[in-house]
C-alpha cells in the first residue's frame, strides 16, 4: 500500500506514514520534508514533530533539503527542527550551521544560525565571534551603498517624512 499525502490539509495520510514506524517508513521521508516548506500549513507542526523525534536517524535528510531549499524553507528547517534538536542531532548540524551563519542576508538564516551556534555552545565563541564581525561588516557596506544610491532622493526629502 501506498500512501500519499494529497494536500496541505491532509492529517489522515501523515498519521498513517508516522504510524507505520521508523525505518519501515523510510520510504515517504522526502514526502514528508517536501510538506514542511510552510509552517502554516496544517500538517507542517506534526511532520516537524515527527522529524525533532528521529533526531539523528534523520538529520541528514533534513540537512539536505534545507541546503537546496529556498531560503524561506530553509529557516522554517532551522527553525523549527533543528533547534529543537537534541545535542546529539544537533553536533551533525553544525557544519551547516556555521556556512548559514555566514551567508548575510539570507532570509534571517545567518541570525538563526548564529543564534543556535551560540545558545547550545555548539563552537568557539571567539569563531562566533569572527562570524559577527564579518557579517556586521557587509551590512555596513550595504547599509553605505544603500546610502550612496539613494543620497540624493534621502537628503532632498524632510527629515518628518522618514518613518521607520
Amino acid at each position: 500500500m501506498t500512501i500519499k499525502i494529497s494536500d496541505k490539509g491532509d492529517q489522515k495520510a501523515v498519521d498513517e506514514i508516522i504510524a507505520i514506524g521508523y525505518p519501515e517508513n523510510m520510504e515517504y521521508m522526502g514526502e514528508l520534508l517536501s510538506w514542511t516548506c510552510d509552517p502554516n500549513w496544517p500538517i507542517a507542526g506534526s511532520i516537524y514533530e515527527y522529524f525533532i523525534m528521529l533526531g539523528k536517524l534523520e538529520v541528514s535528510s533534513v540537512l539536505q533539503v534545507a541546503e537546496k531549499a529556498d531560503l524561506d524553507w530553509r529557516y522554517s528547517l532551522i527553525t523549527q527542527v533543528i533547534s529543537s534538536y537534541d545535542d546529539e542531532a544537533l553536533v551533525e548540524c553544525v557544519g551547516s550551521l556555521k556556512k548559514w551563519a555566514s551567508q548575510t542576508g539570507a532570509e534571517e538564516c545567518d541570525f538563526e544560525s548564529i543564534r543556535i551556534l551560540t545558545d547550545r555552545e555548539l563552537i568557539e565563541a571567539s569563531e562566533i565571534s569572527k562570524i559577527a564581525k564579518r557579517n556586521l561588516f557587509v551590512y555596513n557596506v550595504w547599509i553605505k551603498e544603500t546610502l550612496d544610491a539613494a543620497g540624493k532622493a534621502i537628503y532632498l526629502s524632510p527629515l518628518g517624512d522618514h518613518k521607520l
